[in-house]
């Protein structure tokens, strides 16, 4: 495929890049595309290739695409630069570690990442009588909900930003000179150059769920996972909480989540529930230490299950991360850089190899996006 083809193919915002790495030179396109434009004018000098009239950084792009560069020499020339830009990244990120370290608590609340439905709830909100009572609850959703939104955002980049350090100073992983959407990092497997987008995030507890209620692997079909019939947690819950509910005068648990359930039945029922209370964290202790073998489950059930705003078809390295007695959700491991670094160090040393999960998986969470979809995953679990 030509370089122009490549290029119109990647640049959409519906591209399936599993299936676009299938195409022949999509490899060298990566290579070239991972370059910023002040590398590509050094190749061209130093490849001796006429430079264009134009500056443009797509027609640098074709230049080096179109000429005898290797692909080996595009890896080598991007190994010997990324030091220049590492240090230069470094430089700038210099106070994020000591920003980080007592961060404290952090909550995302916005689902989605959309303000704009949060907003919608406040405007619509029928309840507000007065400009005094809007004047209110805007500086309580300031306060609240969307300061947290912005400090967990935050976070979220500051932590990502330090993580992609470990990955890039790898010897298996070949580094972006320049960002590049959906690609954080590239690894060269079986003479293909595989791109991978780097997700750190908490596992969640509707995986939890289905975990409980047993996840099989398919003989076929379209996805690599079956779900069984088990209760899940929330079932196991919600059974202990309807069996004790009238004797105890318990409210009703509609919308509750676990934590809250949990709550209620320790503070109105302790008698009957601590036993239970205390077997269900036993029973997610238990959960949590077999994940490590079971993490391609995880991996399909992120990719069957992720938001349709973000939906993407890309191959993923996934930082999994998890409380063992705890079910708040995991990001504050997010900051704990030494742990994550033992386990992708580990996971990179051997993934040259080919040493990658293939996923199935039937997408039905937006009517556009619908269908069938393979693609290539790997992961690592930090635990508390």
């Amino acid at each position: 495929m030509q370089f122009n083809e490549l290029h119109r193919l990647f640049e959409k915002n519906d591209t399936d890049l599993h299936t676009l790495q299938k195409e022949e030179n999509f490899s060298r396109y990566l290579l070239v595309r991972s370059l910023d434009s002040h590398h590509l004018m050094e190749l061209l000098e130093k490849n001796g290739i006429q430079k264009s009239e134009s500056n443009k950084t797509v027609l640098l792009y074709e230049k080096i695409f179109n000429s005898d560069v290797s692909e080996d020499d595009l890896i080598d020339y991007i190994k010997c630069k990324y030091p220049e830009v590492r240090d230069e990244r470094l430089e700038q990120e210099i106070h994020l570690p000591e920003i980080i370290k007592e961060y404290g608590e952090v909550k995302c609340g916005v689902r989605n990442d959309n303000l704009n439905d949060t907003a919608k709830q406040l405007v619509r909100d029928k309840s507000i009588r007065t400009k005094q009572d809007l004047e209110i609850k805007v500086d309580k959703l300031l306060q609240g909900t969307i300061k947290g939104y912005i400090l967990w955002q935050y976070y979220n980049q500051v932590t990502n930003d330090l993580v992609e350090h470990i990955f890039n100073n790898h010897a298996n992983v070949i580094p972006t000179l320049r960002k590049i959407k959906y690609v954080d990092f590239m690894v060269k497997i079986d003479d293909k150059i595989i791109p991978f987008d780097l997700k750190i995030t908490h596992i969640s507890d509707e995986f939890f769920d289905l975990f409980t209620k047993g996840i099989s692997e398919s003989s076929g079909g379209d996805d690599s996972f079956s779900i069984g019939e088990n209760a899940s947690e929330i079932e196991i819950i919600k059974n202990h909480y309807k069996k004790y509910k009238k004797s105890y005068n318990l409210p009703n648990f509609g919308g509750l989540k676990k934590d809250e359930l949990i709550k209620i039945l320790l503070e109105k029922s302790p008698d009957v529930s601590n036993d239970f209370v205390n077997d269900f964290f036993k029973n997610r202790r238990d959960l949590v230490n077999k994940l490590s073998k079971h993490l391609k489950k995880v991996e399909w059930w992120n990719y069957k299950f992720q938001g349709e705003r973000l939906f993407k078809n890309n191959n993923r390295f996934f930082v999994f991360l998890a409380y063992k007695d705890s079910l708040e959700d995991a990001r504050p491991l997010k900051g704990n850089l030494e742990e994550i670094s033992k386990h992708v160090t580990e996971k990179l040393n051997d993934i040259s190899s080919g040493n990658l999960n293939e996923i199935k998986y039937y997408y039905t969470k937006d009517k556009g996006l619908e269908g069938a979809y393979i693609v290539n995953s790997v992961s690592v679990l930090v635990t508390d």
